[in-house]
């Protein structure tokens, strides 16, 4: 029996494991789900962290927190359930308080889907933003390119013209360590307002996203999409109009 977790890599800027694709992170199809690779992501990066001692219980020590702006997710093809594959990380050159995070998800030196993301460190005890090189070890050498050089996309915030395609209330399973909504749960919600049809008919090469504000539990958000150049956009409004998430497809 495969083991689900194997360490395969660890030096400097990057971090890779292996992993299977389980039933429990696969769709309808049979293959990755688009919210099961956001996790993957998410769970590289804290694995990585983790080595330099700004992970989870790292920053809880100083009282600090990542957030994540924004992140792409790239698909040439989706792994089928319970392939093997290698998820890497690695990190950019900080620049001040923001950094890019690159990933990649690889079956047998196929990459099968990369991703490209921008972190953030606050301070709970000032909420202000964090210079990382004050977390940065020393010493890293930033030598892998991303696969990914495109700049993100510019997303309007207004969406009151935009087509209502559902609505999410934020419950308990949906909060995360940060006491508010966890990333990956907006892009479960977002794709839950979509029929199957809809996604099936869609063929999705791309999900990019943008994380614009903190939700809590017991708020709704109204999903709201419309047509524009660059794919379908979707906003995820809360109760005063104000935009928290913002996302587009292609």
């Amino acid at each position: 029996m495969t083991e689900n977790r194997i360490m395969t890599e660890e030096r400097g800027c990057s971090y890779s494991y292996d992993m299977n694709a389980l039933p429990s992170m696969c769709d309808s199809r049979s293959r990755l789900s688009i919210p099961a690779a956001f996790d993957m992501f998410q769970d590289v990066a804290s694995f990585h962290s983790d080595q330099f001692d700004i992970g989870p219980d790292g920053m809880a020590r100083r009282n600090y927190f990542w957030i994540i702006s924004k992140t792409r997710l790239h698909i040439n093809k989706m792994p089928d359930m319970m392939d093997l594959v290698t998820v890497s990380t690695w990190i950019q050159a900080a620049e001040r308080v923001s950094c890019e995070r690159d990933y990649s998800i690889v079956r047998d030196g196929e990459l099968l889907a990369y991703g490209k993301s921008v972190w953030a460190v606050i301070s709970r005890d000032t909420g202000r933003l964090v210079h990382l090189d004050e977390l940065y070890p020393s010493g890293i050498e930033f030598d892998i390119p991303s696969p990914d050089d495109r700049s993100f996309a510019r997303i309007s915030k207004d969406f009151s013209d935009a087509e209502v395609i559902g609505t999410h209330t934020v419950r308990s399973i949906d909060i995360d360590l940060g006491g508010h909504m966890n990333n990956v749960n907006y892009v479960r919600a977002m794709l839950g307002c979509l029929s199957q049809a809809e996604i099936d008919e869609m063929e999705i090469e791309e999900v990019e996203v943008n994380f614009i504000s903190q939700t809590y539990e017991g708020e709704t958000l109204t999903f709201m999409r419309r047509l524009s150049d660059t794919g379908m956009e979707i906003g995820a409004v809360n109760a005063t109009g104000k935009a928290v998430f913002t996302a587009v497809i292609r």
